[in-house]
């Protein structure tokens, strides 16, 4: 019974020095804003807008869409198939 009380008191020490460690530590860890995101002009994890392709259905952000008329397509190569047809 004994032991189970010093192992007790051994963990609780443990744990108080682990978050005073922390604690102290956490001041020089400050997080910095993430930079706006290449090209478009939002910052990390700011939601965007995503448009489908008209030619391959796959979803991509606007900003980065290429528009030809009312559609948009994922790649030139898409746009340039649908003036094709």
């Amino acid at each position: 019974m004994r032991i189970l009380i010093w192992l007790a008191l051994f963990v609780l020490v443990i744990l108080a020095l682990k978050k005073k460690i922390q604690t102290v530590s956490s001041p020089e860890r400050e997080q910095k804003p993430a930079p706006p995101a290449a090209g478009n002009g939002t910052r990390a994890g700011e939601a965007e807008t995503m448009v489908c392709c008209a030619a391959c259905q796959v979803y991509i952000p606007a900003s980065e869409a290429v528009y030809k008329g009312r559609q948009t397509y994922c790649c030139e190569e898409h746009a340039s198939q649908a003036d094709a047809h």
